[in-house]
Parts: structure tokens; C-alpha cells; sequence
């Protein structure tokens, strides 16, 4: 009697390891904006671009405004694409709107301008008001020369914030696809302007 007492509680956590978890959800960015009337120069180049600590991982990432010093990656939620590709993709399309000679990293071309991004901030952040998608990258354009070489001619930093109104994986994209593309905008205005506007963040 006793072996078979002694297998069923072995099987106990055999059977309770074997139960399946949450499944993974993957989330798709697709980045869009409204098209204008592109003027030919001056061509970009946007370079690929980079992140800082956890912004370009796969796996989603999330901050509780209590503890803002602590970044956590979900278990079960991942990004189809690195956010890096996403931004990067994101600054070539909108660059596209206002300018018709936009190459990407995967067709590095010489250009009047290159853009060179930092994604310094790409985490869901959890507020008494409820969950927010936020956004935040760094950019510089630099002038091309003869030789290759060039100079910065100006450095701005762009974020936003869309509220996420459930847990739901396709509401959680669509509040960072939103966010990505405000801030590209704002990014994409100031390059049409020759302007920098003051980060809101």
C-alpha cells in the first residue's frame, strides 16, 4: 500500500509541471503615416538603430511607478521584431512623407543626412491613473561630406505616452505603434521645420 501512496504523490508534481502555462503572445507593430508631398532634397540615410539595456529586447518589458528604478520582462509576451527594427522602420516612413530619398539600415546609401537613434526608453509603465505604452529615443542628424565624414547638425530627444486600456496583446501593440508614431512625427516636423522642439519627457 505504501509504494502506491508513495508513486501518486510523486506523480502529484509531475502532473503539475506538465500543465500548460499562459501561451506566448507575440505583438506586431506596424508604424504608418499620412502621406504628404515628399520634396527631393536633402536625401537620409537612417542608420540602425541602438538601444539602452532592455528597450530593444524581444521580450516585453514593464515599470510599476512605485518602484521606477526596476525594469521586469513579462513571461509570455514578446515582440515579433526587435524595437530597435520597429523605430527604425518607423523613421524611414516617416521620413518618407516629407522627403523622397529615405534609405533604411538594410540599404545603407549615401545621403546628404544621416539619422542616428537611440531608443532609450520602450517599457509599459504602470501609473495610479492605469498603464501607459512609453516611448522615448534620442536622435541625431549628421551632414555628409565628400569624404564620408560629417558633423552633427542637431540632437533632440522624442517621446509620448498612449494609455493601454486592457491586457489584451493587440491593445498593448496598438498603444506602442501609436506612441512610436507621435513621437516620430514630432521628429519628422523638426527635421521639415530645421527646428528642435523641447522633449516633453
Amino acid at each position: 500500500m505504501k509504494p502506491i501512496i508513495l508513486l501518486l504523490l510523486c506523480a502529484l508534481p509531475a502532473c503539475a509541471a506538465l500543465k500548460p502555462g499562459d501561451a506566448p503572445v507575440t505583438m506586431r507593430l506596424s508604424p504608418s503615416f499620412t502621406a504628404g508631398q515628399p520634396i527631393a532634397a536633402p536625401s537620409f540615410t537612417v542608420a540602425a538603430v541602438q538601444a539602452r539595456g532592455l528597450s530593444g529586447g524581444m521580450r516585453y518589458a514593464y515599470v510599476d511607478a512605485t518602484a521606477p528604478g526596476e525594469i521586469h520582462q513579462a513571461a509570455t509576451y514578446f515582440w515579433e521584431e526587435p524595437p530597435t527594427d520597429s523605430l527604425a522602420r518607423a523613421l524611414v516612413a516617416g521620413l518618407r512623407t516629407r522627403f523622397a530619398t529615405v534609405t533604411g539600415p538594410s540599404l545603407a546609401l549615401a545621403a546628404d543626412r544621416r539619422v542616428v537613434a537611440t531608443l532609450d526608453r520602450f517599457e509599459e509603465l504602470s501609473v495610479a491613473s492605469g498603464a501607459q505604452a512609453v516611448v522615448a529615443f534620442d536622435v541625431t542628424q549628421v551632414g555628409q561630406n565628400q569624404t564620408g565624414g560629417g558633423k552633427a547638425i542637431w540632437a533632440g530627444r522624442y517621446c509620448a505616452t498612449r494609455p493601454i486600456g486592457s491586457a489584451a496583446g493587440t491593445v498593448r501593440a496598438a498603444a506602442f505603434q501609436g506612441a512610436i508614431e507621435q513621437a516620430v512625427a514630432a521628429f519628422v516636423q523638426d527635421v521639415a521645420s530645421g527646428t528642435v522642439t523641447a522633449a516633453s519627457c
